[in-house]
């Protein structure tokens, strides 16, 4: 297990990686921009406010992407069930 430091909206997080450390530095990255995001679009003055509507912006396209893909995938898999049973 690696511990790194990451900087997230100005403050330094030390962090134990049981993944590999570039990823953490990914997502660390990813958590920083999106919190810089919200402050400049909204500027709540609360960095714990930012932070909620951050991790709410954040879930929310994981959400909506999760979603696109399963319905992606479903398609596929019917389609394929269909030449499948052309076939047969």
């Amino acid at each position: 297990m690696e511990t790194l430091v990451v900087k997230i909206f100005g403050n330094d997080y030390s962090v134990r990686a049981d993944r590999d450390g570039d990823h953490v530095l990914e997502v660390a990255q990813i958590v920083d921009s999106k919190l810089r995001e919200i402050d400049r679009q909204y500027s709540q003055g609360s960095p714990v406010r930012t932070a909620v509507l951050a991790c709410m912006n954040l879930v929310d396209e994981y959400e909506t992407e999760s979603r696109a893909s399963a319905e992606w995938l479903s398609s596929r898999v019917g389609s394929l069930i269909e030449k499948l049973e052309n076939v047969l």
